[in-house]
């Protein structure tokens, strides 16, 4: 049976020596959810790739005491795949920020672009990012992953263009395109990685913005007959790639 496994703050391991102490929300989760006590085993990730086994050495209601027992290296357990995608309401982004996860994208970006109908605010984008955060972290311990993904602040699809130039192979999520699969324009474009994947919002790209991403080298693709919602796009595109990944790499074996 797996060991249960909390998440701790960013850099904690790497500072820890041998004793640390569990709070807040994880501290909850280990004594009052999972009910564990003095003597079990448990696992620490803290989303930078390091994974420690630690051993429960005291509890109370509000925390717990851990001896590390070993700490593992550096993990990269994420697939090559960027994201790009609209900004989504409420729920919805969140809901797409936890698959993705799950699912080892390698980052994140919120773009604005000009059909997104979400207002845009400074200040409550700010807060957003802190809550997805969090929900990439949840949903990381929860998948058994050792890498959270990175994610951006909003910003515009220019921007999103510029942190991608790099990418090996570039694909655009098109309801207005026919004939091209995701498949077959991966393999146009040699199989390369990194893939950056772009979802756009309800309402459609602009011909402007569409012509901004094939300048890119961006290759529109379609999902199918069906008009799908941008975070089921998103998250069906990079499910088909990380499926072809795992293949490609079953095959090297």
């Amino acid at each position: 049976m797996s060991l249960a496994r909390f998440l701790i703050s960013s850099d904690v391991l790497s500072r820890a020596r041998s004793t640390l102490t569990l709070t807040g929300r994880e501290a909850h989760h280990l004594t009052r959810v999972r009910r564990l006590g003095p003597g079990s085993l448990v696992e620490l990730i803290d989303g930078s790739g390091v994974v420690a086994k630690a051993k429960i050495i005291r509890v109370n209601r509000t925390e717990a005491g851990l001896r590390i027992v070993e700490v593992s290296g550096q993990q990269n357990d994420c697939l090559p795949i960027n994201l790009i995608v609209a900004l989504l309401k409420g729920d919805r982004m969140g809901w797409m920020i936890q698959k993705a996860t799950e699912l080892g994208v390698q980052t994140i970006c919120p773009v604005i672009t000009q059909h997104t109908v979400v207002k845009v605010d400074t200040e409550k984008t700010g807060r957003h990012l802190v809550r997805w955060k969090e929900i990439a972290g949840q949903a990381l311990k929860q998948c058994k992953g050792s890498l959270v993904p990175t994610i951006y602040p909003v910003v515009s699809l220019e921007d999103a263009l510029e942190k991608v130039s790099y990418a090996g192979a570039k694909i655009l999520l098109w309801e207005s395109e026919k004939k091209r699969s995701l498949f077959s324009a991966w393999r146009d474009q040699g199989n390369n990685t990194p893939v950056a994947v772009i979802a756009g919002p309800e309402g459609g790209f602009s011909r402007e913005e569409i012509l901004a991403c094939k300048e890119a080298g961006f290759s529109t693709v379609t999902m199918g007959r069906r008009t799908l919602r941008s975070e089921t796009a998103a998250i069906g595109a990079v499910a088909a790639l990380a499926a072809m990944m795992t293949s490609g790499l079953e095959k090297k074996r």
